[in-house]
């Protein structure tokens, strides 16, 4: 994953953009990034706006703390870990509460639709993982069971997960999925939303599986 100043350096960045997106507020959200020989995470209570790359917490796969940041980890840190154990393909992972799709996980609804190409053709369904206390085991407990060869889950009364092979990646997931929960909320205050042919869709999901599994497939030599 390259020289690990310039992941931390990403991964600051990145959480600033989110900050001034709205996508999480200054305490709130945590980013990391899988290593070589370790797991890179955003520090615990550290607001955005101030976060260095040297607040930074490297840990190993078990979540122990490799270096001396005087911050410690995300209290999500042990969810981030399971994330990559259950999937070797991804390498980097993005919790944020952005508005439109935690509204989406308080109401324990998917972010889905047949009358938009995009989250079809990209990302497919974005399921809802039933609820966990923050920061606990219970949060990741039905990861196994859902997270297949999928690439964003909306946490039941929390906010949105996102992963993928690279950072940019993970964060544009993010990007994605808010842009269209919040498209289609808007559709459905106008009025009813008019679907896209089903052969079409059914077209869409296939070339999202596709391209879903080849991702996967790249990341993991398989």
């Amino acid at each position: 994953m390259g020289d690990y100043a310039q992941i931390k350096q990403k991964i600051v960045d990145i959480a600033k953009k989110e900050y001034h997106m709205g996508m999480v507020n200054m305490f709130e959200g945590n980013i990391s990034v899988r290593g070589k020989d370790r797991f890179l995470i955003t520090p615990s209570q550290v607001d955005k706006d101030s976060m260095t790359p040297e607040m930074i917490v490297e840990v190993d796969p078990q979540g122990n703390v490799l270096n001396d940041t005087g911050c410690k980890a995300s209290s999500e840190l042990m969810m981030h870990l399971e994330i990559y154990r259950l999937r070797p393909d991804v390498n980097a992972v993005v919790h944020n509460h952005s508005m439109y799709a935690t509204a989406f996980a308080m109401n324990h609804m998917p972010i889905k639709t047949d009358c938009l190409s995009e989250i079809n053709q990209f990302l497919g369904e974005v399921p809802v993982v039933p609820y966990g206390t923050p920061g606990t085991s219970r949060i990741y407990e039905h990861f196994a069971e859902i997270i297949s060869d999928r690439f964003a889950l909306l946490l039941a009364n929390h906010g949105l997960v996102t992963f993928a092979p690279d950072l940019e990646h993970a964060f544009s997931f993010a990007e994605a999925v808010e842009k269209v929960a919040q498209q289609i909320f808007i559709s459905r205050l106008l009025g009813t939303p008019v679907p896209i042919d089903e052969a079409e869709i059914q077209f869409f999901k296939a070339y999202s599986e596709k391209a879903r599994q080849s991702v996967i497939a790249a990341a993991t030599g398989a």
